[in-house]
């Protein structure tokens, strides 16, 4: 029998894990700056409208703390990969854990927005039940929109975890060949315990 393949994760890369810190002081000034410019104004327009930009501002800024707090939670891990499936976090899509079960065929794709740049494409036998787990709506369109251009909304590369594309797409076909094997032989020794019985 084969056996099951370890987890395996890949970190973020650098920017991505201190990105949402630094666009969150970047926008703490920037909110600092609406404020103390609000203060300086004489009309009441202006600092009604510098007021609401300072609003504007430090909310961003309360989103980027939050995406910082969330990917230190997850450990700062942008994919894991198991023998039963995997997770890309790096994506920003929630769209869970992609079960093997579920992969009908892998292909590589070129990115149509960056040329050059490639993606590694699962072709699932329910692409409509992993777009609709993903909760915010306009990342369910950016899923809708790689499964029709793609053929699935299960699209991913090494751009956000630290790795090579090679090694990525290596690692991703080296855990499925292990669930098909895996599952061949489940199926091969189902049969042969029915053969056994007559």
């Amino acid at each position: 029998m084969t056996e099951r393949l370890p987890v395996k994760t890949y970190m973020l890369r650098p920017q991505k894990k201190y990105g949402p810190i630094l666009g969150a002081i970047l926008f703490f000034l920037v909110s600092f700056f609406f404020f103390q410019f609000a203060t300086g104004l004489e009309r009441v327009a202006g600092k009604f409208l510098s007021l609401i930009l300072f609003l504007l501002t430090l909310l961003i800024a309360f989103f980027c703390v939050a995406g910082f707090v969330y990917l230190r939670k997850e450990k700062f891990i942008g994919f894991f990969i198991s023998s039963e499936g995997f997770n890309d976090i790096s994506t920003g899509h929630r769209y869970g854990i992609v079960q093997w079960k579920d992969v009908a065929k892998i292909r590589i794709v070129e990115d149509l927005d960056h040329r050059g740049k490639k993606y590694i494409c699962l072709k699932l036998k329910n692409p409509q039940e992993y777009i609709g787990r993903e909760p915010v709506q306009y990342k369910k369109r950016s899923l809708e929109l790689k499964y029709h251009y793609y053929g699935s909304p299960v699209c991913f590369s090494n751009r956000g975890i630290n790795c090579t594309f090679e090694e990525l797409e290596n690692t991703v076909r080296m855990y499925y060949d292990n669930y098909l094997t895996r599952e061949k032989e489940k199926e091969a020794a189902k049969e042969k315990k029915a053969t056994d019985i007559v």
